[in-house]
């Protein structure tokens, strides 16, 4: 059986904008789908994502990993865990670096994501062994999370980057994002 997680961000939900989409694309390709509402998550926390994400019983071996903003930073603090098992393809939408955007919007709080990112930074070397492939799909219009710095993690992880030229951060009122099904279908994943 091939499994599939989805891993919203920062407010979010799995019914919101396109991640039921995706689910019913990734169930008509075969995949079983969990897309959990991780805890506390306008405070996104790696530590408590973790914790609730370990104790889940979801099997995540060989997994395709879809994480929006702070669900793809997620993703990253997932795959430099030493718990955590090789997984298929990582796939990064609006992927969230770091606040210095977040900033400079209305609805950033000072402190909101001070548990969020690990304080050494991402182990690249580390990141890259725990998945076969990387992809960064990118709006090149996101507000909150600059193209450039997921263009270069890509590069590092040897990953496809994908800028979506007419697209912000892949939230209200998005409900598909095609470029995503058209890297998975390239590389043999739906």
């Amino acid at each position: 059986m091939k499994r599939a997680v989805i891993l919203h961000g920062t407010n979010g939900h799995p019914s919101h904008n396109w991640q039921p989409w995706l689910r019913k694309e990734l169930e008509k390709a075969g995949y079983e789908v969990w897309a959990p509402e991780l805890p506390e998550n306008d405070t996104p926390n790696r530590f408590v994502y973790e914790k609730f994400l370990k104790e889940s019983n979801w099997d995540f071996s060989d997994n395709l990993i879809i994480g929006h903003s702070s669900g793809a930073t997620t993703v990253l603090n997932l795959l430099s865990s030493d718990w955590f098992p090789h997984i298929k393809a990582a796939v990064l939408l609006g992927a969230f670096l770091n606040e210095k955007l977040t900033k400079k919007v209305d609805w950033y709080k000072e402190g909101q994501f001070d548990n969020l990112f690990p304080t050494e930074g991402f182990d690249a070397s580390k990141i890259k062994l725990k998945a076969d492939h990387f992809y960064f799909i990118h709006g090149k219009q996101d507000g909150y999370c600059d193209p450039e710095d997921a263009r270069k993690l890509s590069d590092t992880l040897g990953g496809t980057f994908v800028l979506v030229p007419d697209a912000g951060h892949f939230s209200s009122p998005v409900q598909e994002i095609p470029e995503l099904l058209t890297a998975l279908h390239e590389q043999g994943l739906i």
